[in-house]
């Protein structure tokens, strides 16, 4: 019998800890909850190869799982997976998440290391071949059979998240090393770019961990992969989903008790705060920090519940351009979240700033650089926007170089832009697996061909990074 029946891996970002993905963590408890023991490993992308070796020999595990959800994992995924056949031939190795499910038969194609990919949700299915190790006793499954490419339909979708979990009363018999992970520095978002320039790199807090509320998009962003059209299309799932608040509190209150002491959240409301108002009121007796990224610009009402329910907080608002214009084209054609005027967040930011200021609260406002219809116009009003903010709420942004973001546009499988690149006058650059697990594997060479995998019509790659360093030097100048 295995120490453990399943091994779970979250590939490195860079050189550094990445973030252990939400489904990694329901899948763990989903397991546990069906008598079948799990850990997650993390790893960090120093001797990959002996550290998994490592893991295998001391866990022993039947089935070694590996998220492959961010293309950015496309490289290491594939270079954890050939290090447990190496060291254990009999173990079994699956994938999933979104990039494993979009290219699962030319991932299939591309290396034997895989013997399973789960397709779309994976509770039911990981489950039912954790206990069979039958692919074609598995649903949403693709794997290879006497040499030929076997793909079952997606079957099995999510419709509640009722009674599931990710936390653990003990965490430390949930994530290996729970201890140094919750202290050590790890990245939230990390695709880097050509360019001497920081143009994107934010870090986790120490003691900080995500807060698993719900799964799914009811807004297109055109540039997202996990947007409508690509759930729908990946996950057979066009809509958001919630958890219900109480199991969430329960979560939040199994994490306080390992040392959480900063919960991050990154989903919703998709116009109806309700939800949110009465999980902050719920959580506040925990005594903790909050760092919030509403995909909606969010009310006064809510912000000033988050002011009342934590010690702390930082929000991250993404307007992804400061031209009203420009957000106004993208909303009415379908393809980005609700819309605003500038005048309506700058309202936002001053509530912000009156709830948080006392108390050291920080703000983040992320912007795109490169968006379909983008003019040079446009971009200078984000320029313009950013620098108004920075000026009349200077205690908001302590540290500019990475409060104030206007990232390049990239190429993300999945997305409208990349499902239908001519319909935003854009050129992919990148369109196979092979194609990011090259990009993956050149970033740790620094030999990048193409940084951002696209370029507009009227716009190189170059001239788009170009947008994103002037940004850069015109908000750390003044």
């Amino acid at each position: 019998m295995p120490d453990v029946d399943v091994l779970f891996f979250q590939p490195a970002v860079g050189k550094q800890y990445g973030i252990i993905s939400l489904g990694m963590l329901s899948l763990s408890a989903y397991l546990r909850k069906h008598a079948y023991d799990s850990r997650i490993a993390v790893l960090v992308d120093k001797n990959t190869e002996e550290t998994v070796r490592t893991k295998i020999r001391q866990f022993n595990p039947k089935v070694a799982c590996i998220s492959l959800h961010w293309y950015i994992h496309s490289y290491e995924a594939l270079k954890v997976a050939e290090a447990v056949k190496a060291e254990s031939p009999e173990t079994k190795v699956v994938i999933g998440g979104h990039t494993s499910t979009y290219f699962n038969k030319q991932i299939l194609d591309f290396t034997s290391a895989i013997d399973l990919i789960v397709k779309g949700d994976g509770e039911k299915p990981l489950l039912d071949y954790v206990s069979t190790l039958d692919p074609e006793r598995t649903e949403n499954a693709s794997f290879m059979k006497d040499g030929e490419f076997v793909s079952k339909p997606i079957t099995y979708h999510q419709t509640s998240l009722e009674n599931l979990s990710a936390a653990n009363k003990d965490m430390n018999e949930m994530v290996d090393e729970w201890d140094h992970y919750l202290k050590t520095t790890r990245v939230r978002t990390s695709a880097p770019i050509s360019s001497g320039k920081i143009v994107e790199k934010v870090s986790t807090k120490s003691s900080e961990f995500y807060l698993y509320v719900g799964k799914g998009c009811s807004y297109n962003c055109c540039f997202c992969g996990t947007s409508k059209t690509g759930s729908t299309r990946i996950f057979s799932r066009g809509v958001s989903i919630f958890r219900p608040v109480e199991d969430v509190v329960r979560d939040a209150n199994l994490l306080s008790e390992n040392g959480v002491e900063s919960l991050f959240l990154d989903f919703g409301p998709f116009k109806d705060e309700t939800y949110f108002q009465k999980l902050f009121a719920e959580l506040k007796p925990l005594d903790v920090d909050l760092t919030f990224l509403p995909w909606n610009l969010p009310s006064n009402e809510l912000i000033s519940q988050v002011g009342e329910s934590f010690r702390s907080f930082e929000i991250q608002i993404s307007p992804d351009s400061g031209s009203e214009r420009l957000r106004d084209k993208l909303c009415s054609q379908g393809f980005h979240k609700q819309f605003y005027t500038n005048n309506q967040l700058s309202k936002a930011v001053e509530k912000i700033s009156e709830v948080g200021s006392p108390r050291g609260a920080q703000l983040f406002l992320w912007f795109i650089c490169g968006l379909p219809f983008e003019t040079e116009q446009d971009f200078q009003e984000t320029v313009k926007l950013s620098l108004e903010m920075k000026k009349r709420y200077p205690q908001m942004f302590q540290n500019p170089q990475d409060q104030l973001e206007c990232v390049p546009l990239r190429l993300t499988p999945g997305s409208p832009i990349d499902l239908f690149p001519k319909r935003f006058n854009m050129r992919r650059l990148r369109s196979s697996f092979k194609d990011y697990y090259d990009y993956c594997r050149d970033l740790g060479e620094g030999k990048i061909e193409h940084p951002l995998g696209l370029e507009r019509e009227d716009l190189t790659e170059s001239e788009i990074i170009k947008r994103a360093v002037e940004y850069k030097d015109a908000v750390t100048a003044v």
